[in-house]
């Protein structure tokens, strides 16, 4: 019976405090059937109700009984009120409180009870309590929180899907806050509560899998959970269960789905894990169907997991494939009945599908140097994807790349439309309007690295690179110093008709139509000509008509070597590779300028001119002499000094100047003279054969011209080996056999002196020792053809005693002088030296005379 005033629930809470365990358990099993149906009024009154803590604290104690059924509507009661906030608080904190009771303790050791009712009715309690921030900071800060968590996971598999239910209800609600993700993530068997956390994600109508699907939204909403997850087996159905719970019909469980794929694909792993999944195109399909849904909330959530898709670049690809999805969003932006937290996620999600738009006109700077820079507005397109701009001058490509400038180097005169396309992957923009440019061509610049690659004595090489900013047409001027000396488009150049061993400055700019750049300069030395000239040009005068030249090679060589070229007085008369020649019938007394020049493939290098004069031909006086006066004998003092007054005084120089010191006498074949032994001073009377010696001489241009004036004793430099100034000299005793391959003559003898006309006896006096060789004879082919003299002999001149060839002048890598090409032989006629002859022929020589030899000039002029 109720009093009245009072509801069934005033009534009832009061008997919980009996002391009888009979009435608390009617009680108990009344407010169960009343909570089923009215729990609002439960809640009422324990919230008016001034003992309200008593009655609550009451229905704690009773969790410690043994009775199952008592235990099990306790735990119904206390979750059903709890679900109210303020009911839940003061359970709370009559929990902390308490010391004679353990309400958390109770609840999770009910979970391992047999009893399936007492099992879910403890697991609902723990879930409502579970559900403010409040009782989840109880729940976790207890030291039962890992205990509860573990049994709480075992049930997630439970036959029972009620049960089930429950526990996930757990984790969702412990999963609300940070500090509960982080207590599933670092539990001992969190890598369990994952699994078991996605084997429920299914469609069911007690909500384990709505559960289930919220909890793995919120765990894979941090990145150690969303890691934690792909590093699953169970991940790759996870898609799939999913995409099935989005397309089961119930909303509840679509949208947890949704909310659970769209935490998963925050990230760049868990968003590649949702697009290669093989259910993605049905999560797509679903998604569109879920956007076109009536209910607000289904569309929100769908229009939520299509904008975390396309958060990523490879999302708005796959995106824009669908072929309905942009126009489905298009229509939900156009729709009035959408709602404005709908129509931010829609707009969101196109802003990230627009197409690239058309780019601005780019901007154009002609630069001093003759390029462009061409700039243009940098675009970053919502979906993140990479823009490439493509820059065009008319139809041609001159750049492809991310930057949004370039520079033109070189860029032609002329006038040039600029535009700019941009790209990315799967799309293209139109092109940007177009700038016109006008380039005019520009100064150059100069040259660099301008050097000397290589230096003769008359040429030098020059080279240099291109400007730094060069364009097309540009040719280049050399200059030696302010003479212009090439204009060429090459990078090298060669300066010739320089003098040896000077300075220069040369210099090089560059030039196009519009004019010139600034000299580069640098200053460089020719080398010494003798350096690539041949070397000891020497000539060897070997009688009136013959001419023995030798010369050795460059010091410094330059070039490929081709020829050595002879120019004597200015003619060439020989060229090859030998380093000696002879020159054949020359003029007498005639002066000689010689010259080497090395042919090679740098050039022509000269040698120093060495002059020398071919002997006098003393024989042309001998012919006048011979024609008249009477003959005399040279011991006859008034026979020499009547002929001497009966010369033409036209020989007169011409013999003198044959016997003057300052004649440089060299001796080319002696025979042996009679000498009186009263010391020279009175010659015996000879024939012209046996006193008459030969000779060759270089004239200087200072004769003497008088004869009588006296004769100056030789010095040492004029006296030859093989002759003496102090043995007088022998008649010969052999005759001269007939030589075949030296072209000699066999000759007539004279027995008798008296037979000799004293004629020729005067012609060629020996009077003093500088007159101390006598003529040779010989028969050359040439001068075998000449007249008789009176006596029947042949006028035989010097160059023709012997055939004088190159090894019988070269010994030791040098030539001889005349006397020691030929020796003379004392007991018959002239012989030529031969080369294993010689050095016996040297020591003979040495010994006749201690009189140092005459050596030939090298490489001087005359």
């Amino acid at each position: 019976m109720v009093t009245e005033g009072l509801t069934v629930m005033d009534s009832l809470l009061p008997r919980l405090l009996s002391p009888s365990p009979g009435e608390v358990q009617d009680c108990v099993a009344l407010l169960m059937s009343e909570v089923q149906n009215q729990c609002e009024e439960l809640v009422d009154a324990l919230i008016k109700d001034p003992q309200r803590d008593q009655y609550l604290a009451a229905m704690c104690r009773f969790l410690h009984t043994a009775n199952v059924r008592l235990c099990s509507n306790v735990a119904y009661i206390l979750g059903t009120a709890a679900e109210d906030p303020g009911v839940a608080v003061m359970l709370v904190n009559l929990a902390e409180k308490a010391t004679d009771w353990d309400l958390l303790g109770r609840l999770g050791a009910m979970l391992l009870w047999d009893d399936a009712e007492s099992v879910m009715n403890a697991a609902g309690a723990l879930g409502t309590l579970a559900e403010n921030s409040h009782g989840r900071r109880w729940i976790l800060s207890s030291p039962d929180s890992d205990f509860i968590i573990e049994n709480i996971t075992k049930l997630l598999d439970s036959p029972s899907d009620w049960t089930a239910s429950n526990c996930a209800l757990v984790f969702a609600r412990i999963s609300m806050c940070q500090e509960g993700c982080a207590r599933l993530l670092e539990h001992p068997k969190s890598d369990m509560i994952l699994q078991k956390i996605i084997s429920s994600l299914h469609v069911d109508e007690a909500g384990c899998g709505l559960n289930a699907a919220f909890t793995l939204g919120r765990l894979c909403d941090t990145d150690t959970g969303r890691r934690r997850v792909l590093e699953l087996e169970e991940a790759d159905n996870m898609i799939s269960a999913l995409e099935a719970m989005m397309s089961g019909g119930d909303a509840g469980g679509s949208r947890n789905a949704c909310f659970a794929l769209t935490c998963l694909a925050t990230s760049q792993a868990g968003h590649h894990h949702v697009l290669k999944s093989q259910h993605f195109p049905q999560v797509l399909e679903t998604l569109c169907r879920l956007l076109q849904s009536p209910e607000q909330d289904s569309c929100w959530f769908a229009a939520i997991t299509v904008k975390g898709i396309s958060k990523f670049p490879s999302g708005v690809l796959r995106l824009r494939q669908h072929p309905t999805l942009e126009s489905i969003l298009k229509k939900m932006a156009a729709s009035p009945t959408a709602g404005d937290e709908l129509l931010q996620e829609v707009e969101a999600t196109l802003r990230s599908l627009q197409r690239l738009p058309q780019p601005g006109p780019p901007t154009a700077k002609i630069l001093e140097s003759g390029s462009v820079m061409v700039a243009w507005k940098e675009y970053r397109p919502p979906s993140g994807l990479t823009v490439t701009y493509s820059l065009y001058d008319g139809d041609q490509l001159l750049y492809c790349g991310p930057s949004f400038s370039y520079v033109i180097p070189h860029c032609k005169p002329g006038r040039h439309h600029l535009k700019v396309v941009m790209e990315t992957e799967g799309d293209c923009s139109p092109a940007s309007p177009l700038t016109p440019v006008t380039v005019e061509e520009p100064l150059p610049s100069c040259p660099t690295d301008f050097q000397v690659l290589g230096r003769t004595a008359t040429k030098v090489k020059l080279s240099w690179s291109p400007p730094a900013a060069s364009s097309t047409g540009i040719r280049y001027v050399v200059y030696r110093e302010d003479i212009l000396v090439e204009t060429t488009s090459d990078l090298s150049c060669i300066v010739g008709g320089l003098a040896p061993s000077t300075s220069y400055t040369f210099s090089v700019c560059s030039c196009n139509s519009r004019g010139h750049s600034p000299r580069v300069s640098l200053v460089s030395r020719t080398m010494d000509r003798g350096d690539h000239a041949p070397d000891r040009l020497t000539v060897y005068v070997a009688g009136r008509s013959e001419m023995f030249i030798t010369w050795e090679g460059p010091k410094d060589p330059v070039g490929r070597f081709f020829n050595y070229e002879l120019s004597m007085n200015g003619k060439s008369v020989y060229l090859g590779t030998e380093r000696s020649y002879t020159a054949r019938r020359l003029t007498p007394s005639t002066e000689y300028t010689c010259t080497v020049c090395a042919i090679t493939s740098e050039g022509r290098f000269e040698s120093r001119p060495v002059t020398k004069r071919t002997a006098r031909d003393e024989y042309s006086n001998l012919n006048k002499n011979q024609t008249g006066g009477s003959r005399h004998t040279a011991s006859s003092p008034t026979a020499e000094t009547t002929d001497q007054s009966e010369k033409p005084p036209r020989t007169e120089p011409s013999r003198r100047s044959s016997l003057t010191k300052s004649q440089s006498v060299r001796l080319v074949m002696s025979r042996q003279t009679g000498k009186s032994k009263r010391d020279n001073k009175v010659l015996s009377t000879r024939t012209r054969r046996d006193s008459v010696t030969s000779w060759t001489a270089e004239s200087n241009d200072s004769p003497t011209t008088n004869q009588s004036s006296p004769t100056k004793p030789p010095s040492p430099s004029d006296i030859t080996p093989g002759q003496t100034s102090k043995k007088p000299l022998q008649k010969e005793s052999g005759k001269c056999p007939e030589q075949t391959e030296n072209n000699y003559e066999k000759k007539p003898e004279l027995r008798n002196p008296a037979d000799v006309s004293p004629k020729l006896a005067k012609q060629v006096p020996l009077k003093t020792p500088d007159v101390c060789a006598q003529s040779a004879q010989s028969s050359l082919s040439p001068d075998t053809r000449k007249p008789q003299s009176a006596l029947g002999f042949r006028l035989t001149p010097i160059a023709s005693l012997c055939s004088l060839e190159p090894e019988y002048l070269m010994r030791n890598s040098r030539a001889k002088t005349e006397s020691e090409l030929l020796r003379p032989n004392q007991e018959g006629p002239l012989q030529p030296i031969l080369l294993q002859e010689w050095p016996r022929a040297l020591d003979k020589d040495r010994c006749a005379t201690h009189k140092k030899a005459l050596q030939p000039v090298r490489g001087t002029g005359a």
